[in-house]
């Protein structure tokens, strides 16, 4: 009798000899590969199947990479209405292959049997691994605005007598080009493998890719660059070559008495090699042979599975959380029950608007945590978990996540762990409007990292502080935090947080008036970030650079910086990228006099930091809707905006810089409605009730005041505010409006004068941008 053609299978009709798979009535659209390797399996259900039989059966005698495998393998379970988590139809049996496992029965039978439950795979031997996590400063550069920087980092500073080792990216001399992943990737592989739980540290991927860039120097000078910003005391330093169809792998450690210990590896397969050199490296620097590998550590060591982790971390060191998402997929569709590969996927998953799918990423990470009694993922997980909270704007949860994650850190934990706690509770007292609060939590942060001797955190901690000072409208003093921070970022030796603190800086320089200086650092900040290849800096810097050039009247130079931040962040799915460059473009827009553009620039800005959950930036972006629709005699578009802005600040009843703005929206629909006298004088009292407050909430009560005061003929009140004084040094509108009013007065001599300073200072060479500058990004 010969064997059935059709099967019932997976809730599905699977019809080897049409070569069709149905889901009841419908056909589903299957590539000729994926019902290939469906139907292989099905028909040697009874055992599993390697990878070089199902290759050799699939492909013949062409090669064929495990990434192609594993996508196909993707496809069929997706067919299947099955997944990398359940595997309730082709399940992975590690060290062995796949294996068809759901229930077939012949088509041939009257009725199929109701679908039994859905198997559980099987439960694969608990992980504990110390991937220390992706930094990058996600938001850094937008501190101004957001008040904080959720850094997810391993520890940073060794303990007393534990050596501490600095992995430097690979040198790549193999020749090819699909090889370029490896500098950065194995670079984050070796990392985490070597960090085992030993008496071994290692310094995170990310805080070597921002110091270890100059290659010109040789060993020592690298290991004594990143002994000032990490406390390093070994640097571990590899080159990757070809021999025939052989991979060498040279390694040397290097230590800060100047011992040099080196071997030579051959394999396979780079990542294989990686895999080996980290126990290499381990070995060396414990002074004894590693442990065997166990089945508990196998996980990431599979060739395959380190290759597509790598290529993962790769992507995320260079700022591609996009091309990441299915390189750390690929790791959790093989295996489930790696917990940082998902945890990574979960980062990324935030970054590229997909934040419902990041939270449940890291909440299942945080409950197999609880359950393996693993309080290190826990602890990074919650943090996770609490940045997320804090992008949506839910402080109270984030706080939860928070307290929760404070509680996990194990006694004589290093100091950073508490150090980005405290950041965290800082940026949430910020964003509630409880700046007293927010500084004492960093000031409390910024003595810890001193003392343990961390300048990149010192650094950070500081740019912190500025972010609450500048929100607070205390310039003043915000910029003399990020200039010692800048201090501080070049003692460490730190070329990312030298950009993003000379674009902080350049920011708070605008904020108090100083534009001309504040033009400057900021092409300081994207010339690092355009020799860094930094995408994250240069999108971020690009934006703030872009807003000053258009003060000035620089349309041109401006809308191209805001037009590539665009591109990047439209081909990195960004939301937030793209949020600040459309925001920008809205501001070139509203300045020429092109309100609709403006405004329909402001709407996809808002949709796209909704989306992130940012809810201050989105508050911002509805304030200046409200101010360009009344600008535009759009009086039901500046009532809507008005309307979402309450909500917001109803939500956010504590926000106390979200409701200072209200008064002066409230006063812009008055002018809407034609009560022009009565919205300037609730301006005026508004701005003498505030004092010497430089806030966002003032400077716009006082331009918007300047400009009505003139269309009411009140020219002689605009120059009685003593609050012009900041402004009329250097800013092109604020000195355009005293020459208004000074002419207005009959003054034409001291006009004039204003005049010709206007004029000096539109030509200030300040403001000439170098064309490579200019340059569409890489």
């Amino acid at each position: 009798m010969s064997a059935p053609r059709r099967y019932f299978a997976a809730d599905r009709l699977i019809d080897l000899a049409a070569r069709e798979i149905r889901d009841g009535e419908t056909t589903l659209d299957v590539e000729a590969k994926v019902f290939d390797l469906i139907a292989l399996l099905v028909e040697h259900r009874d055992r599993a199947l390697s990878k070089r039989e199902i290759g050799d059966a699939l492909w013949g005698d062409r090669p064929v990479t495990d990434a192609a495998l594993s996508q196909l393998l993707r496809k069929a379970r997706r067919a299947l209405g099955d997944d990398g988590d359940t595997q309730r139809a082709i399940r992975t049996v590690h060290g062995r292959g796949l294996q068809w496992v759901a229930p077939v029965v012949p088509a041939d039978e009257p009725e199929p049997p109701a679908p039994p439950p859905a198997e559980p795979a099987a439960p694969a031997v608990a992980r504990r691994r110390n991937w220390p996590w992706l930094v990058g400063l996600a938001a850094v550069l937008a501190l101004l605005a957001l008040g904080f920087v959720w850094r997810q980092q391993q520890n940073a500073q060794a303990s007393p007598g534990m050596p501490r080792v600095a992995v430097l990216p690979l040198v790549d001399r193999s020749g090819e080009a699909e090889l370029a992943w490896t500098a950065r990737g194995l670079m984050g592989l070796m990392t985490g493998l070597i960090e085992q739980p030993s008496a071994v540290e290692a310094v995170p991927a990310s805080d070597v890719a921002a110091i270890a860039t100059d290659n010109t120097l040789d060993d020592a000078q690298r290991l004594a660059a990143l002994a000032r910003a990490t406390g390093a005391t070994h640097a571990f330093a590899s080159a990757l070559s070809k021999v025939g169809t052989v991979y060498r792998l040279d390694v040397r450690l290097i230590g800060a008495d100047g011992g040099v210990r080196t071997d030579a590896l051959h394999g396979a397969s780079p990542a294989e090699l990686a895999a080996d050199a980290a126990a290499r490296a381990r070995d060396w620097l414990r002074g004894r042979a590693p442990p065997a590998a166990t089945a508990a550590q196998a996980g990431i060591r599979d060739p395959f599975l380190a290759e597509a982790y790598a290529r993962g971390l790769d992507a995320q060191l260079r700022g591609d959380n996009a091309g990441a998402k299915k390189y750390f997929d690929i790791c959790v569709d093989h295996d489930p029950q790696l917990l940082w590969p998902r945890l990574r996927l979960a980062v990324a998953q935030g970054l590229t608007n997909e934040a419902d799918a990041g939270v449940e990423n890291a909440t299942r990470v945080a409950a197999a945590a609880r359950e393996r009694g693993d309080a290190e993922v826990l602890v990074e997980a919650l943090r996770q978990l609490g940045a997320a909270a804090y992008r949506r704007g839910d402080m109270d949860a984030a706080t939860a996540h928070l307290d929760d994650a404070l509680a996990r850190v194990p006694a004589g934990a290093p100091a950073r762990l508490t150090i980005d706690l405290l950041v965290g509770y800082g940026a949430i007292d910020d964003e509630r409007g409880r700046p007293r609060e927010a500084r004492a939590h960093l000031e409390r942060a910024l003595d810890l990292a001193r003392t343990s001797r961390d300048r990149r955190r010192e650094a950070n901690v500081l740019t912190n502080l500025a972010a609450v000072e500048n929100a607070e409208g205390d310039a003043a003093r915000a910029i003399a935090r990020l200039r010692e921070g800048l201090d501080v970022a070049r003692a460490a030796g730190d070329g990312y947080l030298e950009g993003a603190t000379l674009g902080n800086l350049g920011g708070a320089e605008f904020n108090a008036g100083h534009l001309l200086p504040a033009t400057a650092l900021l092409k300081q900040g994207l010339a690092i970030a355009r020799a860094r290849n930094d995408r994250q800096l240069q999108v971020l810097t690009a934006v703030l650079l872009s807003w000053s050039l258009a003060t000035f009247d620089r349309a041109e130079p401006a809308t191209q910086l805001a037009q590539q931040a665009l591109a990047v962040g439209e081909r990195e799915n960004n939301a937030y990228w793209q949020a600040e460059a459309q925001w920008a473009l809205a501001n070139i827009a509203a300045r020429g006099g092109d309100y609709a553009q403006a405004l329909t620039r402001l709407d996809d800005a808002r949709t796209r930091y909704d989306a992130g959950g940012m809810q201050r930036n989105a508050a911002q972006v509805l304030a200046e809707t409200v101010e360009i629709a009344v600008r535009a005699g759009v009086a039901s578009r500046a009532s809507d905006a008005a309307d979402a802005y309450r909500r917001l600040v109803a939500a956010a009843p504590d926000d106390a810089p979200l409701k200072a703005r209200v008064p002066v929206i409230d006063a812009q629909l008055r002018w809407a409605a034609g009560e022009r006298a009565a919205a300037a004088a609730a301006l005026a009292q508004f701005l003498d009730a505030r004092g010497n407050d430089r806030g966002p909430a003032a400077q716009a009560a006082l331009f918007q005041l300047g400009r009505w005061q003139l269309e009411l003929g009140q020219a002689d009140a605009l120059l009685r505010r003593p609050e012009w004084a900041t402004w009329t040094g250097q800013h092109p509108d604020a000195l355009q409006l005293r020459i208004d009013a000074l002419a207005a007065t009959g003054d034409a001599v001291a006009a004039q004068a204003e005049r010709q300073r206007l004029a000096a200072l539109r030509a200030a060479p300040e403001l000439a941008v170098d064309p490579a500058l200019l340059a569409a990004p890489n």
